[in-house]
């Protein structure tokens, strides 16, 4: 029996694979939490809420319907741990990492569904790769949860043990789930400047990606860092910098966010939520009390994510930076694209348009069901702003998690789903490849 369920995986396409594991990953989740012994029955949790959850928790969007803190015990919010840890690293590379440290050898369908899910261009070494996401993400959240839990233990005794550890995983795989409870919320533990520090970074080493990361723990060099990371460390410094000085600027004198801050607070804000509208969704004030200038560039962040191989979603940081070199190529009259001096293959440029303009239209998709299905009292911009969210994978909320009715729960779920299994594998899945010999008489479009 065993056997033939082997065989008949052997010959699904790999994209399906990738998808049904995570689909049925994170079924088994909304399973877990139902479990008597994962709530404390402070609220009923029926199966459409569970199941929110769960896909929330692995597609690492944070966002709930729920208080971890009062509604979930212990055994539940670990159950949330382990969800957002394995969404964060993805089905297959848990996968293999078993296969690995139990002495299996990994076949080449195995290595070719690792390449997939991260959207890789070729399979060879894989193994390594999965070595080193591994052994990156337990020394970053070993490093991380232990400063937190040291400094946090003189705040919360023992129990600060225990925030320090989940809030490094959740900072890590930007997920942005906090066990503070509604009733202290997060922006209390982040107002101290040691904390927000160090969540900031571990977000910040999370969203660029693991193969940025390796280049940076190996070499330490910009002169030897390969010509992805170069890019993607530029995108994050470009992308970081414009958040702090937009949110600096717009949000600078409104008093229900930055504006009864003094200069340092403000700063310090400004940076943390700048790196968290992209990738974690970590808020240090209420985000419904944001400009309405502020949230469309939120929205905007939201939608670029992170970078590639990293738990973020979003069309990702390389995406928009190719996207924006080849229009101010397009405007200059040039025809190629050449970054550090080595030019961009033209099939890299025709990858990243589709992919934004893929995202757009499911992005659209998106928002468009949610306003034929919610309630007639929610307000457009909020509307947009939580299905931008959701598909982004960031998981910031204007506060109508708890308020959606269960067709919009569908459609947010089916959002976050694909955001976590990324629109390229959505791509790859369900795409017909024909190579036809047959060449067509060309022609013009007027376009413009």
């Amino acid at each position: 029996m065993l056997k033939l369920i082997i065989q008949v995986l052997n010959r699904l396409h790999r994209g399906v694979l990738i998808c049904g594991g995570f689909a049925l990953f994170m079924f088994l989740g909304a399973l877990l939490l139902m479990l008597p012994w994962a709530h404390t029955g402070t609220r009923e949790v029926s199966f459409v809420d569970a199941l929110f959850m769960s896909v929330s928790t692995v597609s690492v969007t944070g966002m709930s319907m729920f208080d971890l803190k009062n509604d979930f015990t212990v055994f539940g919010q670990m159950i949330i741990l382990i969800l957002m840890q394995v969404g964060g690293l993805g089905i297959m590379t848990m996968m293999a990492m078993v296969s690995i440290y139990t002495g299996r050898k990994i076949r080449l369908q195995e290595r070719l569904l690792i390449r997939d899910s991260f959207n890789l261009q070729t399979p060879s070494g894989m193994v390594m790769l999965v070595r080193k996401i591994i052994l990156i993400t337990l020394g970053v959240e070993l490093t991380s949860g232990t400063l937190l839990a040291i400094y946090l233990y003189f705040k919360y005794g023992i129990y600060g043990i225990y925030l320090g550890y989940w809030h490094a995983v959740s900072a890590f795989m930007n997920c942005g789930m906090d066990v503070m409870g509604n009733d202290v919320g997060f922006a209390s533990m982040a107002e101290d400047t040691f904390v927000s520090t160090v969540i900031v970074i571990t977000m910040f080493l999370g969203g660029i990606g693991f193969i940025a990361l390796d280049d940076l723990f190996r070499y330490h060099r910009w002169s030897k860092f390969s010509f992805n990371s170069k890019f993607i460390f530029i995108m994050e410094g470009i992308l970081i910098s414009a958040g702090v000085i937009i949110y600096i600027l717009f949000e600078g004198d409104n008093p229900e966010t930055l504006g009864n801050m003094n200069l340092w607070e403000k700063w310090q804000s400004a940076l943390f939520m700048s790196v968290s509208s992209r990738l974690a969704g970590f808020a240090v004030f209420d985000v419904h009390s944001m400009m309405n200038a502020t949230l469309l560039v939120v929205m905007m962040f939201m939608f670029i994510g992170a970078a590639p191989v990293s738990s973020g979603g979003g069309i990702r940081t390389t995406t928009i930076g190719l996207l924006m070199l080849s229009l101010y190529a397009w405007i200059r009259g040039k025809r190629e694209v050449v970054i550090f001096h080595k030019q961009v293959d033209p099939k890299c440029l025709v990858k990243a348009s589709n992919v934004f303009t893929l995202a757009i239209v499911l992005t659209f998709l998106t928002a468009f069901f949610i306003f034929l299905l919610a309630p007639s009292h929610f307000d457009f911009e909020d509307t947009l702003f939580e299905a931008v969210s959701a598909f982004s994978t960031v998981g910031f909320s204007m506060g109508l998690t708890g308020e959606w009715n269960t067709p919009c729960k569908i459609v947010l779920m089916i959002a976050m789903y694909i955001g976590r299994i990324g629109v390229m594998t959505l791509a790859i899945t369900f795409a017909t490849h024909h190579k036809g010999s047959i060449k067509y008489p060309e022609e013009n479009i007027i376009i413009g």
